[in-house]
């Protein structure tokens, strides 16, 4: 009996150095789809406040635009 003992030690070695390995893999794995799902997660966040800030902008120029100040010195010019 003396005999099995250090073979099935070496079986139960090699097998969770089997499980061991495929869990780092997995996990290696799913950290580089978490990164890319992050990454474009990033690239749309980014497009949407560059589009934001766009229309910030805009209404500003509008707000410039249609100033009642503006206007009133418009039409005081012209006359």
């Amino acid at each position: 009996m003396e005999v099995f003992v250090p073979i099935v030690l070496i079986v139960l070695i090699g097998c969770a150095t089997g499980v061991i390995t495929s869990y780092f893999k997995s996990k290696k794995r799913m950290s580089s789809r978490d990164v890319k799902r992050i990454n474009e997660r990033i690239d749309r966040l980014e497009q949407r406040m560059s589009n934001d800030a766009l229309e910030e902008r805009v209404r500003a120029l509008e707000v410039i635009a249609t100033d009642e100040k503006r206007r009133l010195d418009r039409e005081i010019r012209s006359l």
